[in-house]
């Protein structure tokens, strides 16, 4: 990063094995500087970057397999991991990284769990010798009759994100899942009371809408589900955006109609981040949802209290794999 401190949260446009490059959101223009660049080259220099919700990024030297989270705003301080060997770097590219609480905490769980077409996840704890893959077996689905292939798929854990300690995914209209460490994980899951559900519910989950994407996003010790309808069978218009917040002690999703002021960042492979909205650089809202379309180089912004949708163009953004947000490591 150079020497001009970078205002965060801002998105990251990355390609593997090139220069990561900020874009800010008010001027909307490519700032031609990476997190690669300058005082940073050896920091992250030629690495694969999965961000996290609490703004560390995990970063991975595909020729040693030397691995460790770094924070944006400490320069080059890095927590150190074990190496993370035997993951493709294609498939780290596309993989999701959850931590279950600040790394110096007792017990901190750094959880990576492969993309939406795999039953694979990593994990480790800061300090530890090595990562522990582990398959998992949470149940399946069955495919109509007109895919090719098997029928039955094994579920993924995503959408998925931490809160209180625990990950919760897969929010599905009847149960909520849960993984806990105890040391081992343990899968476990939270029976939803679904006889209160909104039209909006009801046409997500069989209404005439081409498909929808969910994302958790853990803001304030809270959980939320993130629920974008699509407008097209090609999921590259959104149309509508909903959410909701988990009332744990009556077991179910409850609509929401602001964001406490916060705002709430979407970026792919169900990846979901909370942080302060309104005022400083960021140029970010209070109360909106923020979702970045990689490919068709779009950002689409929901004002949850105003129901509102924007569309913007990132036109000068450069090319990329994915694109993700860069967030402050403290936030709500």
């Amino acid at each position: 990063m150079s020497s001009s401190r970078q205002e965060l949260p801002c998105l990251a446009f990355h390609r593997r094995g090139h220069s990561t490059a900020l874009y800010t959101v008010p001027e909307e223009e490519n700032l031609v500087v990476a997190l690669n660049a300058g005082d940073k080259e050896e920091v992250l220099r030629n690495k694969t970057i999965c961000p996290t919700a609490r703004g560390l990024l995990l970063a991975r030297d595909p020729n040693t397999m030397a691995t460790f989270l770094w924070r944006p705003e400490d320069g080059d301080q890095l927590i150190h991991l074990p190496p993370l060997e035997g993951l493709d770097d294609g498939v780290l590219m596309h993989s999701h990284c959850v931590l279950s609480d600040e790394p110096s905490a007792p017990g901190c769980v750094v959880l990576l769990v492969e993309g939406c077409d795999d039953t694979s996840m990593w994990y480790c704890h800061p300090g530890d010798d090595a990562w522990v893959k582990h398959e998992y077996d949470v149940g399946t689905i069955t495919l109509p009759c007109e895919y090719q292939g098997s029928k039955h798929l094994k579920i993924p854990i995503c959408p998925i994100a931490a809160c209180r300690g625990k990950f919760y995914f897969n929010s599905g209209p009847e149960d909520l899942g849960v993984l806990e460490f105890c040391p081992d994980p343990a899968f476990t899951s939270i029976a939803i009371d679904n006889s209160y559900e909104s039209e909006d519910d009801e046409e997500y989950s069989g209404g005439p809408n081409p498909g929808a994407s969910v994302f958790l996003v853990e803001s304030g010790d809270e959980l939320y589900r993130v629920k974008l309808l699509y407008a097209t069978l090609s999921h590259d218009e959104i149309d509508e955006g909903f959410v909701q917040k988990m009332d744990f002690s009556a077991r179910r999703w409850r609509d929401v109609g602001d964001l406490c002021g916060r705002t709430f960042l979407l970026s792919s492979f169900y990846f979901g981040a909370s942080c302060y909205g309104g005022g400083g650089e960021s140029g970010l809202r209070q109360d909106c949802v923020y979702s970045v379309n990689t490919y068709r180089k779009e950002m689409q912004v929901f004002n949850v209290k105003e129901d509102t949708n924007e569309v913007h163009r990132l036109d000068e953004a450069p090319p990329a794999d994915k694109a993700f947000w860069l967030l402050p490591s403290t936030g709500p």
